[in-house]
Parts: structure tokens; sequence; C-alpha cells
């Protein structure tokens, strides 16, 4: 569907469900969105927004759970969670197939910044980001506190040991084969958390799903993940590594310690956080994400090829083995000696250019020619595919290089890579010091190639070297 025709549906769909003349202007893709598409327009005098599934995706297709709802249950959602006192943006019109633009639906346009970039950086939100702890506690709360009879019927219940199962099927599925990925799996079987009474849980709850002004939060966004579970699993799932925008340190949402939430949170409800059950849930759902990375590769694989930007993130699995290596180091076997970093220098070429240098080129010109005087949603398509060939660059240079260092470290250690996979996943003893320095190299290398400014990469080489 061309833009125009695009325009004119939507146009057709306002006058119809909303009411009015308009007219329909400011039509602007928003940048970002993976799986699903976001659309800010304006009818009339009134902002809204467009949340809608790709053209020729089904909700299965782009759902990178399991349990994912679909747009017209996270619209039921959404509404029952507004009713409630969460402060998340109303539904103002569901879209069926006589509009003519697929599944999705249009709700207002609250006020604020999502971009974590901003939001971390900009000292217009310094005060916000002050009383964000204490807003984030309040709204969880609200959430967990709805009671799972008043909400609708779609909601998918799993026990902690099913969502374990499922993740670890369709990892194998999508061909996972990281020994780290394998020994997390290991971890968390063994640290299964007793089943609780299940509450609503966003599912999503984290830096990039909210909207802040300057004066502080301004509403809950994508609700896709919604599902009744542990309540815990919310409160944990903002505080994992990726969600955390390059502060590492601040280990919630990149502005604040998780005390600060949880005192707040446990105020509230009166009921105590378990360290342990929150432990859990932050390697899960780390674990979670690296196999996230993989399904949206494999979206791309299976027909959605608009852009490289899933593809880029299915290389974000590295990043992954870095934070799982990092979380779980305490329960492994001690390695005597510091790792010797891996190099990652590019020797100067001379004669005929090599294929790394011919993409590395390429990017140089996207980057300065294109990328530059691009802007929004095609600036951020730029960007990803800027991103895409540095990859393919590094790759090209030194995967080779590390992929021989890797296969003679695991001739040394008597393993060949799917017995590795095997052994840490069946037993923690099979960690050993040697193999739990090949672990951290392993990690090392991979993410040194796609993501060489990982703010967990200095985090690991002050930890490990």
């Amino acid at each position: 569907m061309d833009d125009t025709a695009f325009a004119e549906r939507l146009e057709t769909l306002c006058c119809n469900r909303l009411g009015g003349t308009g007219p329909l202007t400011e039509l602007k893709r928003l940048s970002g969105g993976a799986s699903m598409q976001s659309w800010r327009f304006a009818w009339g005098d009134e902002l809204l927004i467009l949340r809608r599934m790709p053209e020729g995706l089904r909700g299965d297709d782009a759902a990178i759970d399991s349990g994912a709802l679909t747009l017209d249950g996270q619209a039921d959602v959404i509404e029952s969670a507004v009713a409630h006192g969460v402060i998340a943006p109303a539904v103002r019109a569901r879209l069926t197939p006589e509009d003519g633009l697929g599944e999705g639906f249009v709700m207002a346009c609250a006020p604020g910044e999502a971009l974590p970039q901003v939001l971390l950086r900009d000292p217009a939100y310094g005060q916000a980001l002050e009383r964000l702890p204490q807003q984030w506690a309040q709204q969880l709360a609200a959430i967990h506190g709805i009671a799972p009879t008043s909400l609708p019927t779609a909601l998918a219940h799993r026990s902690p040991a099913l969502m374990l199962a499922d993740l670890e099927a369709r990892w194998r599925e999508l061909g996972g084969v990281s020994p780290v990925y394998a020994l997390a799996f290991g971890w968390l079987e063994r640290a299964l958390p007793e089943p609780v009474e299940p509450r609503l849980c966003h599912g999503d709850f984290r830096m990039g799903n909210l909207l802040i002004t300057p004066d502080g939060l301004s509403a809950v966004l994508d609700w896709e993940l919604a599902h009744l579970g542990d309540p815990v699993q919310d409160l944990a799932f903002g505080c994992i590594p990726s969600w955390r925008f390059g502060r590492y340190d601040k280990v919630l949402g990149g502005f604040a310690q998780p005390a600060d939430m949880l005192q707040h949170y446990e105020a509230i409800t009166g009921t105590p956080v378990d360290p342990a059950r929150f432990r859990f849930w932050l390697v899960y759902s780390c674990l979670w994400w690296g196999v996230c990375c993989l399904i949206m590769a494999d979206i791309w694989r299976r027909g959605d090829k608009a852009g490289p930007e899933r593809l880029v993130i299915g290389r974000r699995v590295s990043e992954v083995e870095i934070d799982l290596m990092l979380m779980l180091s305490d329960d492994l076997a001690d390695v005597p000696a510091p790792m010797d970093w891996p190099l990652t220098d590019i020797a100067p070429e001379n004669g005929v250019p090599s294929g790394a240098a011919l993409i590395d080129a390429v990017s140089l010109w996207l980057d300065s020619s294109i990328a530059a005087q691009a802007s929004g949603h095609q600036r951020f398509e730029a960007k990803v595919a800027v991103n895409a060939l540095g990859m393919a660059a590094r790759d090209a240079a030194l995967g080779p290089g590390l992929r021989a260092s890797q296969a003679k470290r695991l001739e040394v250690l008597g393993y060949d890579a799917a017995g590795l996979v095997a052994a840490l996943r069946q037993d923690p003893a099979h960690a050993t010091p040697a193999v739990h320095h090949h672990l951290r190299r392993l990690a090392a290398e991979n993410c040194l190639i796609d993501q060489p400014r990982y703010a967990g990469l200095p985090i690991a080489r002050a930890a490990w070297s």
C-alpha cells in the first residue's frame, strides 16, 4: 500500500469511528519498533497513535514470545488497566478488516519522551528521573493489584517451569548453539522458584516503554507481553543490562538501583521481595532477551525483509553472553589467572582490497552521505544499515582468526562445540576453571565483533583481565 492510500484509509477510519471532519495531518512513522509499526498523526486538534501489524505478517509471525497478545488483546488489557488507575493512553478505535489497514488500534497520544538515549542524557529530565523509582513502583503495584477476574480471558498463564521449558525449546528450534546460554538454562532450572498466585504482569516494563515528561511518568506503553504470572518478573525485567542503555552500573533502567524502586513497591504492597526470586527473574529475563534476538532474525528469514534491523538485533545474542557470564560468575569455579583480552587490531592493507575493506568503505559512505542527510525513520534505518555493515566488516576481518582460536581451545578442553553445550546444560560441575576461562573469552570475542562499544565489555574487561 502506498503512502497516499494508507493516509486515505486512515482518514476514512477516523471519520467513521472518531467523528468530526479532521483534517488528517502530521502523519509520521515513528522510529524503532522491530515487531510492530507505530504511526503518529493528528485528527483535527487531537494527537493520536496508530499501533499496527506490519503488512504481510500474522500476529504469531511478529510475536517475540509465544504468549504475546494480539493487538486486539492488547487493547482489551489497556482498557482494563486504565479503568483501574494505571497511567496508559486511552484506546480510541480498533481496526477492522473493512478498514483495509491490517490489525491494530488507535490510541491517544500522551505527552512525553520515550527514547532512553534522550531521557538519560538531557538535563531537562533530571528531576523526573529522581522521582521515577517511586512512580515505577506505583505503576507496577497498580498493575499487579488488578484482580485477574476483571481481566480479559485471553491472558495466558504459565508457571516459571513451563516458561523456562518453552524458552529453551524455542532456543533449540532456532538453532541456538551458545554454551553460555546452555549454562544459563541449567542454572535457571536448578534455581526455579515456587509458583505464586498469578497476577497481571505488564511483561515489558522498562525504559523505552514509558513516556516521561520533565514532571515525571506520563504513560505506560507496549502491552504486547501482558500475562498472568509472578509480579517479581516485572520488577526484575527493567533491570537487565540491555535496558540500561549504556549505563551499566545503574541497574534499574540506567538511572537508579533496584533498591531505590523496591523499597517503594514493598511499602505500597506490604509484600517483601525475595532476593533469590528477583535474581532468578533477572537471569531469566536476560536470557529471554537473548532468545528474542534469535527470534527477530528468524522473522526476517521467514519473509519480513523490509530492512536489516531484525538481523542486526539477531547479532545482539553476544551482548547477552557477556551479561550472563557477569551475572553467573560467582556460581562458577574461579579462574586462577587473568584473561588475555582478545586483540582486535586489523592489519593495514595493500594490494587488492579485501572484502572487509569494501564493506567498511560502503559503511563510511552510507554514514556520511546518506544517514547524515536523512531524518526521522529514514535516518534510523540508515543508521541500522551502517551498524549491520560494521558487523559484517569486523566478522570478515576478525572472525576467521577468532573462530580458529576457539576451536583450538575446545580441542585442549576435550570437547567439540555441541559436546560442551550438552555438558554445561547437564551439570555445572563441567564449568571447570579452564572451561570458565573459555566461556569468558568466547563471550568477549563474539561481542567485540558484533557490538564493540557495548557497555558491558569494559565491565567484563575490568573483572576478567
